[in-house]
């Protein structure tokens, strides 16, 4: 069955998430799909044991008991409430990934919701990463067409937009027709929300986990004959006209299935807001020309991108929540420890005592001439030397060694019990995996 609009945008996308072929896909982005896929599934691990999903278990308790697992927890519950819970604990730490040109932290709900389905039913290790990157490329890909007027005025994009890919993702498994996956898409749109005013709390990562639960939905409302408007991206009041910037076009489509969006995806070095991480690189790249003792900080003074001021000036974070999306923290951190791992920006290092006597002696200011993956910092000491470093241009991609350390480290932090050599060859594998349900079931707490 074809859609029949070409110059329609949400027909375009629904047919091609329909009729995309894994074997089409080239090996360089297939193997991109996997290294997001593993950066994710160390996220959900490390947050496996964070409070604030203790909170949310609780919370969540009287409601959708069944019998689907949650990554590095001996709990069940019903699928919706598990791409919920899936998405809240891999975003929690803020340690996920990040396609730099929209702000979308991309596998979150996508990941979510996928891991959710195949709970219920058999899939394949390589189905479901086929299906991962096209939710992927099409919530990157409306991300961009909205950008950069949609975040810039408040909308929180991953969520927003994230509903999509796991619309798309999920559907494309339960093999949706190309109307049912346009009214998936209209499902999942109507249902976009998200304000950039939660970000420092545990509502930002609800957000997200509201869109993976969301996005799964609205596959399986699709999927039972649950109409929705069709042309929701371009139509009179739809997405593009109340949450966009312009008119959305065909252009949106352009190069699908050749030119992968979503390999843009990078992987974060640092568990806080991506706005913080080129200051978070300039401090840390001090180590060869390190502050002795006694030559003593006068002054910081950080200058960032405008967006970046706008969202992460914070002098006084309240807890470590809040420090994820704090300048001043991040620069007090890293130079007063050396480092900015998962306990750099937790309530203890939000109290200790060196830390907020360094946050107050910096000062943000912004830049426009500055890209957001851009900052320069400049130390003035009490002996008049002056230490300046610049992070400019675009910002080195993560090794493959350092994000086995990175799984190694979330898989240590969160699900201790966890054996991470014998996670990390289970990834490696995937794709040859039968169901995709084996890799989570090695992650339940024995009892």
């Amino acid at each position: 069955m074809k859609l029949l609009d070409g110059s329609s945008p949400t027909h375009v996308l629904a047919q091609w998430a329909v009729d995309s072929k894994w074997a089409d896909v080239d090996a360089a982005t297939q193997s991109s799909a996997a290294s997001s896929w593993m950066n994710w599934f160390a996220c959900a691990l490390g947050g496996a044991g964070d409070p604030a999903l203790d909170r949310l278990l609780l919370a969540l308790a009287p409601f959708g008991r069944g019998d689907a697992p949650l990554i590095g927890r001996a709990e069940k519950f019903d699928p919706a409430n598990i791409a919920l819970l899936h998405a809240f604990s891999s975003n929690i730490l803020d340690y996920d990934d990040t396609h730099w040109p929209t702000g979308i932290h991309p596998a979150g709900t996508v990941a979510s919701a996928l891991v959710a389905w195949a709970s219920q039913t058999v899939v394949s290790g390589q189905d479901f990463l086929h299906a991962f990157l096209l939710g992927m490329e099409v919530e990157c890909r409306i991300g961009l067409a909205v950008s950069p007027g949609h975040y810039e005025r408040g909308w929180h994009i991953t969520a927003t937009c994230g509903v999509f890919g796991a619309a798309v993702a999920v559907g494309h498994l339960m093999r949706l027709s190309p109307l049912q996956m346009a009214w998936a898409m209209g499902h999942a749109a109507t249902q976009s929300s998200g304000l950039v005013a939660s970000l420092g709390s545990m509502a930002k990562s609800l957000n997200i986990a509201h869109a993976a639960r969301n996005g799964l939905v609205s596959a399986q409302l699709a999927r039972h004959g649950i109409t929705a408007n069709d042309r929701v991206l371009e139509a009179r009041f739809g997405f593009s006209e109340v949450m966009g910037s312009r008119p959305m076009d065909a252009g949106l489509c352009e190069g699908l299935g050749q030119h992968w969006v979503a390999t843009h995806n990078t992987f974060k070095p640092y568990p806080c807001g991506f706005l913080l991480h080129p200051t978070l690189d300039a401090c840390l790249s001090l180590a060869d020309d390190p502050i002795h003792a006694g030559d003593e900080i006068e002054h910081i003074l950080v200058t960032v991108h405008p967006l970046s001021q706008i969202r992460a000036d914070r002098p006084r974070p309240a807890d470590g929540l809040e420090s994820k999306l704090s300048l001043q923290h991040a620069v007090a951190v890293a130079m007063t420890w050396g480092q900015a791992g998962v306990r750099a920006f937790t309530d203890a290092a939000v109290n200790d005592l060196a830390v907020h006597d360094c946050r107050q002696k910096v000062k943000i200011v912004a830049d426009e001439r500055l890209r957001t993956e851009e900052a320069r910092v400049v130390i003035h000491l009490h002996s008049g030397r002056v230490i300046t470093r610049e992070m400019l241009g675009t910002p080195a991609p993560i090794t493959p060694e350092a994000l086995e350390r990175k799984f190694r480290e979330l898989a240590a932090w969160g699900a201790p019990h966890c054996n991470a050599d014998e996670l990390l060859e289970a990834l490696g594998r995937f794709p040859q995996m039968a169901n995709a349900a084996d890799l989570i079931a090695v992650t339940t707490p024995q009892s």
